[in-house]
């Protein structure tokens, strides 16, 4: 009765005379009804610092009781260097050891045993909407905030299209396929593809038409290198071309709600292409995803992996990290 009534104080009206200090979301009396779950996400979720001004930058799931913590792959790559916490304990010289383009996702190794990872077989069905959910908050050196939040939205996919992309555009003839222009900075223009080109052979294989040259694509991450066969005139010519991010090339014009949500400092650059998601809406920015999301009864219902706007949550479901985790894992085991 004590956690309902406190959580239904959520909703009363924000202002300094109708609900005092104390029992607004990060109050002192919301986060004593919300301990239990804190719990949870003190010790399963782990904190990314960099190293360069031990500042916290992003949240991590911990998936298995040996080290292995799962997060965010695109915003883990714009800080080369860092180090993170699991409960308390400051953990040095992580590995980042696989990831999957496609859900935007690393899994990180650490040098720990006994962890307590999210049990991901405990949800069932659809989340209704209204359902309460916490996610971490503000961190500080030592400890998580809760964060409480509402299931907003029927789960669904994000289109987004490839999450890496060569940087140009195409055309069908029935001569072949042809270059139709090159994006500026991309890989194809510093690999030196002009427009016109016409694509014989991508990763060795002739190609088909359109669709073809898209799905030699598929399951190819940012940065890797991809051999393309031009011809130029008469001339047969041999290019390496590297892949780069889709999010980083063609980079998202922000909406008046989105300036207002206070843009790209605030909300997740990747915030598309993912085959399925939670919403919720819970008050996150990019700093806050990677981590994970349980009920108030501490069911782990997925992993927050893009802050959409100043509101808006998107978070994988726990039954989709299942087997994206089988494939990331490696053999030995968590």
């Amino acid at each position: 009765m004590k956690m309902i009534f406190y959580i239904l104080l959520l909703g009363w009206p924000l202002t300094a005379s109708s609900l005092p200090s104390e029992l607004r979301k990060n109050g002192e009396l919301i986060q004593d009804v919300l301990a239990p779950v804190q719990v949870s996400l003190q010790e399963s979720s782990a904190v990314f610092f960099n190293d360069e001004d031990s500042r916290p930058f992003l949240y991590g799931t911990v998936v298995g009781e040996g080290g292995f913590i799962l997060t965010k792959a695109s915003e883990l790559d714009e800080v080369p260097n860092f180090h993170l916490r699991v409960g308390t304990k400051k953990y040095r010289s992580p590995q980042v050891i696989s990831r999957n383009d496609t859900w935007d996702l690393a899994l990180v190794k650490i040098e720990a045993k006994g962890l307590r990872k999210v049990e991901m077989g405990r949800l069932t069905g659809e989340l209704a909407h209204g359902t309460w959910i916490v996610s971490n908050g503000a961190a500080e050196r030592r400890f998580r905030r809760v964060r409480p939040g509402i299931i907003s939205a029927n789960r669904r996919e994000i289109p987004g299209g490839s999450p890496a992309v060569f940087g140009v555009t195409l055309r069908e003839e029935e001569e072949g396929l042809f270059i139709r222009s090159v994006t500026v900075e991309s890989g194809a223009d510093k690999a030196g593809l002009k427009e016109g080109d016409q694509v014989l052979k991508i990763a060795e294989v002739e190609v088909k038409g359109r669709d073809g040259f898209v799905e030699k694509l598929r399951g190819k991450s940012p940065g890797d290198r991809v051999a393309l066969k031009v011809k130029r005139g008469e001339e047969v010519l041999d290019f390496q071309v590297e892949l780069l991010a889709r999010h980083k090339l063609y980079q998202e014009v922000l909406s008046r709600n989105d300036v207002l949500s206070g843009g790209w400092a605030h909300i997740s650059p990747r915030r598309k292409g993912f085959p399925v998601v939670i919403q919720h809406e819970t008050a996150l920015t990019r700093r806050s995803v990677g981590g994970p999301v349980f009920t108030l009864e501490g069911v782990f219902v997925g992993m927050n992996i893009a802050a959409v706007n100043r509101v808006e949550v998107f978070a994988i479901p726990a039954e989709e990290l299942v087997g994206v985790l089988g494939e990331m894992m490696p053999k030995i085991g968590p």
